[in-house]
């Protein structure tokens, strides 16, 4: 068990909340040793989300344009990387913070915070690591935050919900005071918010069914249950690699051949590819004291063997290829292109129902926090989200265009073909060249047998 967890488990534990279990699986996202498929297709799919979208605040307020700053802000710099990160790990938390001044966002990953209670996809108690820093003595300093919904009782007699924030700090994971830490010595202990009912961030979650839970809060990856599979798919990218390092040129030389320096070193041919040559005593006659050896590289069914994995991944990510590999374009009209992108645009049709849900969630407490701290006047405004199905449309007219310019000889049909495929414009064109010589063969052969066919029949009846 790691450290975070002893101390989720400690906290959840002094304050009487239980922690809702998480999938198992593994965290290939936050890897940046190898390949991360799970990372690729996370930044492809979240791209698709936003791209050409639109999110605004209505309203001719002072509020509602403090709001829109905000929004700018956050849009601009942020919501990219928090829907990356919800695809890539299962969901994430956009936590708004102040100074008192101005406002900023905090980025939660999966691995750094635990639902306690929920109601739904509602959050009411959560725990978050917000904060951590080494010293120079490599000491690990971490700062935890807890929300959560409880009720209290006003003066007067009244039950109103309360949001109850809590704030602890960790020194290499014994408990500390905060104020042993400069930089957060002016943060309270705890804070109580009334009329207040739902935490102050929001929640981005990825929409790939929990299978482990499927009542269960927390999100999973986009890639999840398919740990096995992208192993396979790496595997076979990385036996391709190692095929072509295996497969170099090698050069057979006779040591004789080499000359030394002035230190007795042998001096190669070309020392930048020094690993291409070998040196052996007698590797043949004299007129074969040099012998080059280049292995047959199985380049085409290598390739084959990472485009089958890569399909896989795609295909039970519940994705349309083009994601992991080159896209599906060869296709008569635009309906047939809406229907192959249709897949991966139903997932993220899903998707952002959760962004709206969790960006009205973060906008919610911006605006309960500009009120507590009086950052600007209070009045009215309304989110607007405009998604876009700009790719699609983008794929559709650019089809069309170069149809049409086909159709009157305006560009040629290698163009057309280097688009629709994916290919370098000269294979495109060789490809034109090779369909044409065979569509002449066809023709030609059916032209013979017709008039063998004839000449037969013309003999038969003339008997």
């Amino acid at each position: 068990m790691n450290f975070i967890r002893k101390i989720f488990l400690k906290l959840a534990e002094r304050l009487g909340l239980s922690l809702q279990p998480k999938p198992v699986s593994v965290d290939d996202y936050s890897d940046t040793t190898g390949i991360s498929l799970t990372a690729t297709v996370s930044n492809s799919v979240a791209t698709l989300t936003l791209q050409d979208s639109d999110i605004t605040i209505e309203g001719d307020s002072a509020r509602a344009r403090y709001m829109q700053e905000f929004l700018d802000y956050y849009t601009g710099d942020l919501m990219d990387v928090a829907a990356e990160v919800a695809l890539g790990t299962g969901d994430c938390i956009v936590k708004p913070y102040t100074d008192g001044k101005r406002l900023g966002v905090d980025i939660i990953k999966n691995s750094d915070f635990v639902v306690c209670e929920s109601i739904g996809n509602d959050i009411l108690a959560c725990i978050m690591k917000v904060g951590e820093f080494k010293d120079e003595y490599n000491t690990l300093y971490e700062r935890f935050e807890t929300q959560m919904v409880r009720q209290d009782e006003t003066e007067s007699g009244q039950i109103v919900d309360t949001l109850v924030i809590l704030n602890t700090a960790y020194k290499n994971g014994k408990e500390i005071a905060l104020t042993e830490v400069p930089a957060w010595a002016g943060i309270s202990p705890e804070e109580r918010i009334p009329n207040v009912s739902k935490p102050l961030f929001g929640r981005y979650k990825c929409p790939t069914v929990n299978r482990q839970d499927v009542n269960g809060t927390n999100g999973v990856k986009i890639t999840h249950g398919l740990d096995s599979v992208m192993e396979q798919a790496v595997e076979a990218y990385n036996r391709f690699n190692r095929e072509y390092a295996s497969g170099e040129k090698m050069v057979f030389v006779d040591k004789t051949l080499m000359d030394r320096d002035e230190k007795g070193n042998l001096r190669y041919p070309d020392e930048k590819k020094k690993q291409m040559f070998m040196l052996v005593k007698g590797v043949g006659d004299k007129s074969g004291l040099i012998q080059e050896h280049t292995p047959d590289i199985r380049s085409a069914d290598l390739e084959k063997g990472i485009e089958v994995n890569f399909k896989m991944v795609e295909l039970l990510s519940g994705l349309s290829q083009g994601i992991l590999t080159a896209p599906t374009t060869s296709f008569a009209t635009a309906t047939e292109m809406r229907a192959a992108l249709n897949k991966t645009f139903a997932v993220i049709t899903k998707f952002r129902r959760q962004l709206e849900k969790g960006t009205n969630d973060l906008l919610a407490a911006v605006d309960a926090i500009v009120n507590r701290n009086n950052l600007a006047p209070i009045g009215p405004w309304k989110v607007q989200f405009d998604w876009s199905d700009g790719y699609i449309e983008q794929m559709n007219e650019h089809f069309s265009q170069l149809m049409m310019a086909q159709g009157i000889d305006a560009v040629e049909k290698a163009e057309v073909r280097s688009w629709l495929m994916n290919e370098p414009y000269e294979e495109a064109k060789a490809r034109v060249e090779q369909i044409a010589e065979e569509s002449a063969a066809d023709l030609l052969e059916e032209a013979g047998m017709n008039e063998g066919g004839n000449q037969r029949e013309n003999q038969r009846f003339g008997d």
